[in-house]
């Protein structure tokens, strides 16, 4: 089905999701306007985001619940990768912004083609906690100079925003100081006692830009001023060789992001709902078909909002209609209210910003993966730490290198264990971890626990000669349990045919069991099955060790064969 439905959707749905668009509306007006601000362009541009791709993205995605406009994420990634290339707020910043946004669309809609929704497994998710937490802190870093009205020079780094800061400290603009800290106060007192659905950021921008219309421009406050009514026209992007090739590394970043999100988002709400299933190829070419649209209506790149996306589930939205909705919300407000904004003060939208950011900041992980698993803590950590101080896009590249490399690591060193009987069974148990588990007199048993490819074979090789150098003289057969190897290569059949010839000028036979058939097909092709013959084959270690004691009929079916553990 196009669009995802809940039976009797006409009877009880259609009123929750109108709801609910009206609520996510009421939420991405402020917040729209905060992340254009944050991505570097007037605030309008925020808006324009939040109207042609979050309608795309509607028609299209199969995730009825995601919401999907600009985002403090997003914008930071667009404000760190273009305001070394050109000032913000002015036209030629704006110019690489548009074109940005569509760069990603076409990569992201590529990906789809491709079928490439399986990218997402380049983002572990401790690498995509350390980013987005450290986005978090540089957001709310970023935000502090106009939340206290001072005037810095800023920096893409962390510690040139603290040092900007520290020396501008002194002369923060009170009254815009007494709005932002305010207004970030009663944000949190809001969330602590009044109803999740309550507008409350929608009732103090109303309340703010009352009081300073109230006061006058003399207060000294700055304001969005004048902000141009109507819709956006259609544009096409100013597209160059030279400015792809500038912007080609922060765009792949972006629509890794993007897409990170979106599908965690979908996922998260799916296992709630059971009327519909989550595409990731065709979420990609939905996300990408909504950047390219924006781009040509001067949207700046968008993505999934984690909190935007809550507030339509939690308001009862059941499909795209509740994000319809808010688009239909969002033309009344560029058509006919944009006159309201004029005194509307930028450091309230600096304390939105700052509050709708503070939960991305992943503490819960990090205490998780300090007990639960201290390598993945660290890959966190080095991802938070490169992110804060070398850059978001080196941050990022630099998380997904430091998981392949353990990726690589943990492959090329799998678990190898030698085996034990449980006495009293059949049951054959590693021995380091299993006391009561006895090594067979005479007999080497090892389980390998991976495929046996060309990036371990030389690691089995050396630790089977270990183990058997350990064994000493009394050693006469090496029983290997193949249940756990799921496939062989060349390398691997290399490196098994040279242990195979060191056995035999030791005088020890070698027998595999449980070996799986296409790792048996391959022993077959290769001539070791018929080398070794069929009778070193075996199902079990138990048959093994029967065939290897003479007593080749006895197969002790009574007892309990568990070859695992």
């Amino acid at each position: 089905m196009w669009f995802a439905s809940p039976p009797n959707y006409v009877k009880t749905g259609l009123l929750p999701d109108l709801t609910a668009g009206l609520t996510l509306g009421i939420l991405l007006i402020p917040q729209a306007m905060a992340y254009g601000l944050l991505a570097g362009v007037d605030p309008v541009y925020g808006l324009y985001a939040a109207l042609v791709p979050m309608l795309v993205y509607a028609l299209l995605a199969t995730t009825p619940h995601v919401s999907v406009g600009p985002t403090a994420l997003a914008s930071l990634l667009c404000l760190n990768g273009i305001s070394g290339i050109a000032e913000p707020f002015t036209a030629e910043y704006l110019g690489y912004v548009i074109v940005l946004a569509g760069l990603t669309g076409v990569l992201q809609l590529a990906f789809g083609l491709l079928r490439l929704g399986g990218i997402v497994s380049l983002l572990s998710r401790p690498v995509l906690s350390g980013f987005v937490s450290a986005a978090a802190v540089l957001i709310i870093v970023s935000q502090v100079d106009t939340l206290l009205g001072i005037e810095t020079a800023g920096g893409g780094y962390l510690h040139q925003t603290v040092l900007s800061l520290w020396d501008g400290l002194s002369e923060f603009h009170l009254p815009s100081a007494m709005l932002g800290l305010g207004t970030l106060l009663l944000l949190f007192a809001a969330k602590r006692w009044l109803p999740a659905k309550f507008p409350v950021m929608l009732v103090l921008l109303i309340l703010a830009t009352l009081l300073v219309s109230f006061m006058g421009k003399g207060w000294g406050v700055k304001t969005l001023e004048d902000i141009p009514p109507g819709l956006p026209q259609f544009t096409l992007p100013g597209v160059d060789a030279a400015t792809l090739r500038q912007l080609a590394p922060v765009a792949l970043v972006m629509a890794l992001i993007s897409f990170v999100e979106t599908l965690s988002i979908g996922k998260a709400f799916v296992h709630k709902h059971g009327y519909y299933r989550v595409s990731p190829n065709r979420e990609l070419m939905a996300l990408g078909l909504s950047k390219i649209a924006g781009s040509f209506f001067l949207a700046i790149p968008t993505s999934a909002s984690f909190s935007r996306s809550a507030v339509v589930e939690g308001a009862g939205g059941k499909t795209a209609l509740s994000n319809v909705t808010a688009v239909v919300l969002l033309l009344a407000v560029l058509l006919f209210l944009t006159p309201w904004f004029y005194y509307l003060p930028v450091s309230v939208l600096a304390a939105i910003i700052i509050f709708s950011v503070r939960n991305l900041f992943d503490l819960a992980e990090m205490k998780r993966l300090y007990h639960l698993a201290p390598k993945e803590l660290s890959t966190l950590l080095i991802t938070f730490f490169f992110t804060l101080f070398a850059g978001l896009q080196y941050g990022i590249a630099g998380g997904v290198l430091l998981s392949l490399f353990f990726v690589f690591w943990r492959a090329a060193r799998p678990h190898l264990a030698e085996l034990g009987r449980i006495p009293g069974t059949n049951a054959f148990r590693n021995i380091q971890r299993f006391e009561g588990a006895e090594a067979e007199a005479g007999i080497l048993i090892v389980r390998f626990d991976a495929e046996l490819y060309f990036g371990n074979a030389e690691y089995f090789r050396d630790q089977m000669e270990v183990k058997v150098q350990e064994k000493g003289n009394s050693l006469r057969a090496v029983i290997l349990d193949g249940h756990t190897i799921n496939d062989i290569d060349t390398s691997g059949i290399f490196v098994l045919t040279g242990f195979l010839d060191m056995l035999e000028k030791q005088g020890v036979e070698l027998y595999f069991c449980g070996m799986i058939g296409p790792v048996r097909d391959k022993l077959y092709q290769c001539g070791l099955m018929e080398r070794m013959g069929a009778e070193r084959h075996f199902l079990s270690i138990q048959s093994a060790l029967n065939h290897i004691s003479g007593n080749r009929d006895d197969r002790g079916w009574d007892l309990p064969a568990v070859q695992h553990g």
